[in-house]
Parts: C-alpha cells; sequence; structure tokens
C-alpha cells in the first residue's frame, strides 16, 4: 500500500542512464523514457546534443536545470538533467529528474523567470545553428562555384581557339551549341552566387553613371533575335524624354530587366512581347523612371502571384520550361534594394505584365568612364613580357597557356603552390602576376601580401592580378588591401584575360 502511494504522489521521478562518448545509451532503468537501449541520447530530445562537450570532461558534475522535455504520454515534464564523468574506464552518468511538480509549484514570477532563461537559451541554440548552418551553405556554394568555374573557363576558351581553325558548317553549328550551354551553365552559377549574397545581405548596388538608353537598345537588341528565334513578335517603346545620363547601378538593372524579358519569351508560344520604358517625373535631381513588360503567355493564376517571386520556385513544368528558378526572386531583392518593387498582373492563357517605378540619380557632372572601343589582338609592342601564372587548375593552366602563346608576345612561367611563388620572383624577373586566388593549403591573397613585404621595389610595383569567383565586397576591399591591382572574374574568356593584361603591361 505504501509504495502505490509513494508511486502516485511522489514528488521527484529519477532515471539513471550509462552512456558512451558519444551519447549512445549503454544501460537505463526505462522510469521515464522506455526502450532506450542502443540509442544515442538526442533520440530522447535534442537537448541532449548540447551536453556532448560535458561528457568528455573527465571527473566532473554538470548540472543543466529546468529542462522541458516531451515524455512518452506526450505531454510536458520539467527535469534537472545531470551528467557525471569519472576518471579511467568508467563510462559517464547521465541522470534526468522529472521535477514537474516541484517546478508547477513555484510563485509565478519565479516561473515567468525561469521561462524566459529557458526560452532565451533555447533561441541562442537556435541561432547558433542558423548561423552556423548558414556559414556552412555559403562555403558551400562559394567553393562549388569556384571548382565549376575553371573547368567552364576551358570550355570557352578552347571554345574560341577552335573558332579561329578551319572548320566545317556542322562543326561551327556544333560550337554555338556548345557556346549556348555553356553561357546558360554560367548564368545558373551567377544567380546561385547572387541568391547567396542576398541571404548572406551582401548584395549592394554600386551607383555609377551610365548611358540609360545605350542599355535599353542593348538589352531590345538581344531579346528582339531571341524572340524572333521564336517565332514571336517584339515590340519595344523607349520614350524620347528619357534622360542619357543617369546615376544607378547599370549591371543590376540589365539583370532585372534581362530576367524579366527572358521570362517573357519562355512562356509565350505565341503572339508577342512588349518592352516599354518611360519617364514619370523629375525632381529633387532623380529621375522616377517606369519599365514596363509584357507578354501574351500563359499567364500566372492569382493565387500564385507571389510565389513566383520564391527562390528555386517553378509553378509550371520543369521539363517544359527549363530554369532554377531564381530570377524573379534575384530581380524582386534588386528593386527593392533601390525602394521600389514588382507589380505583376497576369490572366491564365492571355498573359501577364510586369512593372516598376525606380529612382536614378541625376547630376551635370556625371562623366562616363572610357571604354576602349575594340579590343586588341596584337601586343602593344615587340617587347616580350615574362607573366607568372599562380595556379593550381590545369584547365585553367592549359587556357591562359593557349591564349598567351597565340599573342606571340609572352613568356608564361607556372606555379601551382603557394610557398613557390616568393622564391620563384626572387629568382626571375616578371612583368606581371596572375594569381589564383583558392590555392591548395594558401590563398592568393595571402602570397600577395608576401610579395609586397619583399625588400627590393620592384616587387613591390610588380602588378598582381586575381583570378576568381570570389567577389564579394568584403573580398574585393581584402584583395585591395593585400596589394592585389585587380580582379578578372573566372570564368573568363580571351578577350577579358588580355584586356585586364594589356592594362598593366605598357
Amino acid at each position: 500500500m505504501l509504495d502505490q502511494y509513494k508511486k502516485a504522489h511522489s514528488q521527484s521521478v529519477n532515471q539513471y542512464l550509462i552512456v558512451n562518448l558519444d551519447g549512445t545509451i549503454k544501460e537505463s532503468d526505462h522510469v521515464i523514457f522506455p526502450d532506450l537501449i542502443g540509442k544515442n541520447l538526442s533520440a530522447i530530445h535534442p537537448f541532449f546534443e548540447s551536453i556532448h562537450e560535458a561528457l568528455q570532461d573527465k571527473n566532473k558534475t554538470h548540472i543543466f536545470s529546468c529542462i522541458h522535455l516531451i515524455n512518452p504520454e506526450n505531454k510536458t515534464i520539467i527535469t534537472d538533467v545531470i551528467v557525471k564523468t569519472f576518471d579511467g574506464k568508467k563510462l559517464p552518468l547521465v541522470i534526468i529528474l522529472d521535477l514537474t511538480v516541484h517546478y508547477n509549484n513555484y510563485q509565478t514570477t519565479a516561473q515567468v523567470r525561469n521561462e524566459s532563461v529557458i526560452n532565451s537559451q533555447i533561441l541562442e541554440l537556435k541561432n547558433e545553428y542558423l548561423q552556423e548552418k548558414e556559414a556552412f551553405k555559403n562555403a558551400f556554394i562559394a567553393n562549388f562555384s569556384h571548382e565549376l568555374r575553371d573547368p567552364l573557363t576551358g570550355i570557352l576558351t578552347f571554345s574560341d581557339i577552335l573558332k579561329k581553325t578551319n572548320l566545317t558548317d556542322e562543326q561551327l553549328n556544333y560550337l554555338k551549341v556548345m557556346d549556348s550551354s555553356s553561357n546558360y551553365l554560367k548564368q545558373l552559377i551567377e544567380d546561385i552566387l547572387d541568391i547567396s549574397k542576398i541571404e548572406a545581405g551582401k548584395l549592394e548596388l554600386v551607383i555609377e553613371p551610365f548611358n540609360l538608353r545605350s542599355l535599353l537598345e542593348n538589352i531590345k537588341e538581344v531579346f528582339q533575335v531571341k524572340a524572333q528565334q521564336k517565332g514571336l513578335t517584339f515590340a519595344s517603346d523607349f520614350n524620347d524624354n528619357l534622360p542619357e545620363i543617369v546615376g544607378g547601378d547599370a549591371l543590376r538593372l540589365r539583370q532585372v530587366l534581362s530576367n524579366l524579358l527572358e521570362n517573357a519569351i519562355k512562356f509565350t508560344e505565341v503572339g508577342g512581347v512588349e518592352f516599354n520604358v518611360s519617364l514619370n517625373q523629375i525632381r529633387a535631381q532623380k529621375a522616377n523612371i517606369h519599365f514596363q513588360i509584357k507578354d501574351t503567355g500563359i499567364g500566372i493564376p492569382e493565387e500564385n502571384l507571389e510565389d513566383i517571386f520564391t527562390s528555386f520556385t517553378q509553378l509550371n513544368n520543369p521539363q517544359a520550361y527549363k530554369g532554377a528558378g531564381l530570377g524573379l526572386a534575384i530581380s524582386k531583392y534588386l528593386v527593392e534594394l533601390s525602394n521600389s518593387k514588382i507589380s505583376v498582373a497576369s490572366k491564365v492563357g492571355e498573359g501577364s505584365t510586369f512593372s516598376t517605378n525606380i529612382n536614378f540619380k541625376l547630376d551635370n557632372n556625371y562623366k562616363l568612364k572610357s571604354h576602349k572601343k575594340e579590343t586588341s589582338t596584337k601586343p602593344k609592342s615587340d617587347k616580350k613580357y615574362n607573366i607568372l601564372l599562380v595556379e593550381d587548375s590545369e584547365i585553367t593552366q592549359l587556357s591562359i597557356l593557349k591564349i598567351l602563346a597565340s599573342k606571340g608576345n609572352y613568356f608564361l612561367d607556372i606555379v601551382t603552390k603557394g610557398d613557390d611563388v616568393v622564391p620563384r620572383i626572387e629568382n626571375s624577373e616578371f612583368d606581371l602576376v596572375l594569381m589564383d586566388i583558392k590555392l591548395p593549403n594558401s590563398f592568393g591573397d595571402e602570397i600577395a601580401q608576401r610579395i609586397r613585404k619583399m625588400p627590393e621595389r620592384e616587387h613591390k610595383r610588380i602588378p598582381i592580378i586575381a583570378l576568381t569567383a570570389r567577389i564579394f565586397k568584403d573580398d574585393l576591399k581584402r584583395y585591395k588591401k593585400a596589394g592585389i591591382n585587380d580582379v578578372i572574374k573566372k570564368p573568363f574568356d580571351e578577350e577579358a584575360l588580355m584586356s585586364k593584361i594589356e592594362d598593366y603591361l605598357k
């Protein structure tokens, strides 16, 4: 009788578990949680993942108070967890004390205080987990992207080289298919990196003066051809009163408009696409400009209008309409960076209209940067230039070697390990260094710092150009601080490579 009363009215129920250092349960008395032998402590509750370090701490006692667990009857119990470790080969002991009645008898203020502490601890654990998850994802995307860019560079380079050889029309058509696939893959990589930047809060607009009408005409020419290839009409209307030179991010504006036009053509089988740009107003040295892209495509159900701006979302059959579902999510974010938004109106079977109003700066002192009218394919002089390439990718090595060899004025020396760079520079004279940023066991910006610290003056002045896919704003600042003069973004082609090299070899 006494035992029955004790069982019914006990203020504390204790469960004892003997566990391995990794949390695997070896023995248990099954008082609260049955059938645990051979399972990990985390099977009871995710909280137990946090006591892993305590299990490694020899001959110590750790007490974790007021831990909320769910018992087999799916009821919340409030427990204290004691972790006792020992010297020698004795396995750790974990004691779960069910103190639900004890904790529930606290005064209301004490309960609120304790719950606040618990919630804070849980929130801290969740935030730490999310931060680690985000850091891992961003590192994975950056590394994966880097590994993709080296073979893509090789494909682009050797495609250009093949075009300069004697090919049949059939072979040239094959190359066009290769180029189309390569450019599509390149765009997918860029989109994934942009999404990564957006989620990390590192994607920013770069406001510089640019020729708006020239940009619009260029975009129009590209997509007019794409529409014609699909048998669609393409109409455009750019108001005559649009300002010519405005301050904004030309690269990101092109990206937004291109994404919207690409979708318009992709989801239209009959009819056509309209591309309209008009001036709303000029006020306080700002021009508010309206962009509209209209199609006669398949349309979007009203209940899905918000979903289309979610990353990796495709409302239609992905086998019929290729794409990663990133373009609209990126466009939405970029437009919001300019304190605007994208509006969409659509009817299923009739088409869609996407529009936005964006402010651009106006300044009479704006001057456009001068650009080369044409890319030089010949060296600037008959001088033979010595270039040091620091790169571990054989594909990129061969690509650069072939490009420079075709010019006739360059000697190329190749180093694959970071530790070999300074000794090679000490023993040879180089006019320029091409530096991969991600190398085995080292980073290119660290090597650049070593070069700048060399005692000879010419080593401090030698141009260093980074070859990299890592071009976050923080990355570019770090490269500049390390003494790197410029960056060539991977994947690159012959024109991008030679343009940068010729800028620094005078």
